[in-house]
């Protein structure tokens, strides 16, 4: 199903960058995929009962997310796969340590003020994930070479990391000056430009639908610091941040 990959792909990549078990499991508890787990931690799930405890919380109380606890500093977060339908069932992120003294190989520590940081970033990613080829058709429709479309592939998927020229030179296997060349001919944009678009459009997307302060939503996308993406947004949206914000909020009141 179409669906079920959609989920598939969004906690492999949520795992690939957080390093913490994540699995998604139906409303009857039926498992959807998981990504990172092992044979003992698929036995504290069950011995804790994570999943009837993050159905019966998720069911009775309108929240985004609940947390289970489980013995020695261990936690699992839960929340709905779909925030609008309960009914596709869950995503459940962990096992993870709140206390450092609790984290080994193979369990992350997270104190509890980063959970809702990385419930945003599962969103973020799931939003991604779901147009995440038909957000990318346009470019491979292109006569670009093999090598710029796996560049912006590459940005696409990276943009909210620190990344640099030399960076993507070095994941192609090629040269930093030929790919300065080749990305500039073909599209028309320097590498630093391209990347700069792209993170204001995925910004745009936070601005219009998240209440998030913009520095939050600055360093979301990529940027380290809020007056440079004040700067990039306002020369390419001809406005500021808040500006896009309020236009968008009146437009959806205006609906």
């Amino acid at each position: 199903m179409l669906v079920h990959e959609h989920i598939r792909e969004t906690i492999e990549k949520f795992y690939v960058c957080t390093h913490i078990p994540i699995r998604s499991v139906d409303f009857n508890g039926i498992p959807i995929h998981s990504a990172g787990y092992s044979g003992a931690m698929d036995e504290l799930f069950e011995r804790q009962h994570v999943f009837e405890q993050a159905k019966k919380e998720l069911t009775a109380v309108h929240t985004r997310f609940v947390t289970i606890t489980a013995p020695e500093h261990i936690h699992f977060t839960a929340c709905q796969i779909c925030g609008k339908n309960i009914n596709r069932g869950f995503h459940i992120i962990g096992p993870y340590a709140s206390q450092p003294k609790a984290a080994r190989d193979s369990l992350v520590y997270k104190p509890a003020y980063c959970i809702p940081y990385l419930l945003e970033l599962l969103r973020t990613i799931a939003a991604d994930s779901a147009y995440f080829k038909q957000k990318l058709k346009t470019y491979y429709e292109q006569p670009y070479s093999l090598y710029v479309k796996k560049a912006i592939d590459y940005m696409d998927a990276r943009y909210h990391e620190p990344m640099t020229l030399e960076d993507t030179a070095h994941y192609l296997k090629i040269s930093k000056s030929y790919l300065c060349n080749l990305f500039k001919k073909e599209t028309g944009k320097t590498f630093s430009q391209f990347l700069n678009e792209l993170r204001i459009e995925k910004s745009k997307k936070m601005l219009a639908e998240e209440d998030l302060p913009v520095l939050d939503i600055a360093l979301a996308v990529g940027f380290n610091n809020q007056n440079y993406y004040n700067l990039i947004f306002k020369k390419l949206m001809r406005r500021t941040p808040l500006e896009f914000r309020k236009n968008s909020l009146q437009r959806n009141d205006a609906v």
